[in-house]
């Protein structure tokens, strides 16, 4: 009995250690063009739901700005998808990566319930990692899973 209890807690360990499928979109660009996931499927990518009006999630913006600069040239793209923000010239002043124009459907596919909510997506389009909200952390801990994907992807 104890072993197949040992069998079934592994089996759902392994089965919850698959990466998820993240929903695709196909979203206005700030400065105009559609992206569309598709076109991300090969990349790693941090892609961060926030909004103008969301204190902590301006707060992050800088971390972001590095991250996009530190791993562009590696197959990274860091893409911020502004909700419920506003005018773009009110969010082009933050970023200097790709800012998609997000909506209630795409919060919702997503599972947003909350900002700033972060994802990090491997190669395949796949989950690899949410953060929910800010800690002290997270910038650190995003470059390491970033650096965890690339390492991988090689």
């Amino acid at each position: 009995m104890r072993a197949l209890i040992l069998v079934c807690i592994l089996f759902a360990t392994a089965t919850a250690q698959q990466p998820d499928s993240v929903p695709q979109f196909s979203l206005p660009q700030l400065d105009g063009p559609t992206l569309r996931s598709e076109e991300l499927k090969d990349k790693i990518v941090v892609l961060d739901f926030w909004a103008t009006w969301c204190e902590n999630c301006v707060n992050e913006i800088p971390e972001f700005n590095k991250l996009e600069k530190e791993y562009s040239s590696r197959g990274v793209k860091v893409i911020g998808l502004a909700v419920q923000s506003g005018w773009a010239s009110d969010i082009q002043k933050f970023v200097s990566y790709t800012v998609l124009v997000g909506n209630d459907d795409t919060v919702s596919e997503f599972g947003v319930i909350s900002f700033p909510n972060t994802y990090i997506i491997g190669p395949g389009w796949k989950l690899y990692k949410k953060y929910s909200g800010v800690s002290e952390t997270k910038a650190a801990d995003i470059r390491r899973d970033v650096e965890t994907l690339l390492k991988a992807k090689a």
